[in-house]
Formats: structure tokens, sequence, C-alpha cells
């Protein structure tokens, strides 16, 4: 989108925006699903079981409380303390790697401090130059020019780095989605994406962010595809855990109040206070922060697995 961006049509904002950002195109192409959506949410049947409780009179209405009931507080607490771990490993690592760390990369980081010369050399010479003259109008064209290249040197490796991770995600999903058919354990298919991604995320963001591009690039490639399977594997679970008139209720709390209100936090645990306790630059630090996070919620998600209640029966 980076690259696209200029050429695209321009946008209606308000006078002395970017019309031609590269974020507000990606945030445009988040309508594309939601209409997609709007049009075929009419034809998704309801669930057989959630159906014959109603037509029958049977199903009841769902209250909060329930979830903490003896019966339930196990699958809630455990539902949501993984949920709050696949997000933390989403926002804690993942979600920083193109915004935080891309800058500290070895190549990026020698290009930037090349270009960074001539700037200030470029600055040098231009306030140096007489006003008015046309030497001084070059100079700042030259500026100008090498300001644009080093954000585009940094914008295009963290378009790259993110296709990594997405094309990794993606490629989780559609993994999951037939190991489904394969794999009858909850919890074995849990594990299967949670084990290596104990020990990939502390590889990744220490041993590997400061070595080749490629070697890297395609690690995050698999942290994407070990985390963004984990969101799935929810949304496949979460509907059998629960009683058919709290699937809503339950599913909604481990992901809203787990993964989006608790797991989320893990950015600001990230750059605001676990990446303050290491040495380096800025994306260095935050770069050790994100093996740490990665690896002790891949860890704790290992272990919350074991106490993962089995699917009810009466859910489908």
């Amino acid at each position: 989108m980076v690259s696209l961006a200029p050429d695209l049509p321009a946008l209606p904002v308000p006078e002395g925006a970017n019309a031609h950002a590269a974020w507000r195109y990606t945030l445009l192409t988040g309508l594309v699903p939601g209409a997609l959506i709007l049009v075929l949410m009419p034809f998704v049947p309801e669930s057989k079981v959630w159906k014959e409780k109603k037509l029958a009179g049977t199903l009841r209405r769902p209250r909060f409380a329930e979830l903490f009931a003896p019966g339930l507080l196990r699958t809630t607490i455990v539902a949501t303390l993984l949920s709050a771990c696949a997000y933390g490993a989403a926002f804690g690592a993942l979600q920083l790697t193109p915004l935080q760390m891309v800058p500290g990369m070895p190549d990026i980081a020698a290009k930037r401090a090349e270009i960074g010369k001539e700037i200030g050399q470029t600055q040098k010479e231009l306030k140096a130059a007489p006003d008015g003259s046309p030497q001084k109008k070059e100079l700042a064209g030259k500026l100008a020019g090498l300001q644009k290249k080093m954000a585009i040197t940094v914008d295009d490796r963290r378009g790259d780095i993110q296709r990594w991770q997405e094309i990794g995600g993606l490629s989780g999903r559609i993994a999951l989605a037939i190991l489904l058919v394969i794999i009858v354990s909850h919890k074995t298919l849990l594990r299967i994406f949670l084990v290596p991604g104990l020990i990939l995320f502390p590889a990744t963001y220490l041993a590997l962010y400061k070595g080749d591009y490629t070697i890297f690039a395609t690690a995050i490639f698999f942290c994407g595809f070990v985390t963004t399977s984990q969101f799935s594997y929810f949304g496949e679970y979460l509907p059998k855990a629960f009683p058919t008139h709290l699937r809503g209720t339950g599913g909604s709390f481990a992901s809203n109040v787990g993964g989006r209100m608790i797991g989320t936090m893990a950015a600001i645990l990230n750059t605001e206070i676990v990446s303050s306790f290491f040495d380096g630059d800025p994306a260095e630090r935050v770069a050790k922060a994100a093996a740490v996070i990665g690896g002790s919620v891949f860890f704790l998600g290992l272990v919350l697995s074991f106490f993962l209640p089995k699917p009810l029966e009466e859910a489908e």
C-alpha cells in the first residue's frame, strides 16, 4: 500500500492533510470484508441446537453471573486468560515489529545513517546559502528529497515486514481449519501452536532481529502463523465451551475482556515498562522486551492448556 498510495485517487481530507497517506487507504480496505459480512449474514443458518431450543421454548435468557457459577468458573477463567495470552503476543510483540523495531534493523539503520549524514550536510549548506538565491532553493529541494527518501526507506520495510506477518497469520488460520478435521483433542490442537511459539518468539526477537533480514522475516511469518491461528481456535472452541444460551456471553467475555482489554495492554507493557530494563537503542530494547513478553505468554498459554475444559456435549 505504501508504494501504491501516491498513484491512487486523492481522498477528500482537510486542507493540509496528506490525501495520499497509505494508512488511509489501508483503513478503507476494511470496508470490503465488512460489506461482504453484511451481505452474507442473512444467509448464515442458525445453530441447530439453538434453533430447536428456541422453538421448543426451552432456551433460557443468559445471565452474566452464570459465567462465574461453580460449573463454568474454570472455563471462563481459563478461556479468558488464554485469549489474553494470544492477544498479548500479537500486541506485545508482532504489532510492534513494523512500527517500533524496523528502524533499528541493521540494514535500515545503516541506510538511515547514510541518508542522515547527507541531510546534516545539506542543512549546513542551506543555512549558509544567501536568502532568496537559486542555490538556497536548490538545496531546499534537495533536503526535502532526502527527507522523503528517509521516510520511504523505513516505510517500505515496514510494509514488507507487515506483509510477512499477515501472510503467516492467514496461513495459520488455514492450517487450523485443516487440523480441525484431523485432530480430535482440542488441547493437542492448541499445543501444536503454543509449543513452537514458546521457542520461536525468544529466538526471533533476541537472536534473529539483528541478523539477516530474510531469515528474520521468515521467522516473523511463523510468529504470525502460531499467533493468529489461536484466534481461529478460540472462535471454534468458545461456542462449544459454554451452554447454548451462554455462547455469546461467554465467548464475548473471554475475547473482549481477556483479549481486547487485558491482552492488548501488552503493547504498553512492552514500550513503557519491560523495554526500560534493557540496554541498546530504542528499537533493540523493544525487540528484547518482545522476546520476554512473547515467550512468557506462550509459556503461560501452554500451562493453561492443561486446565482447558472439554467442550460441552450439547454444543455443536
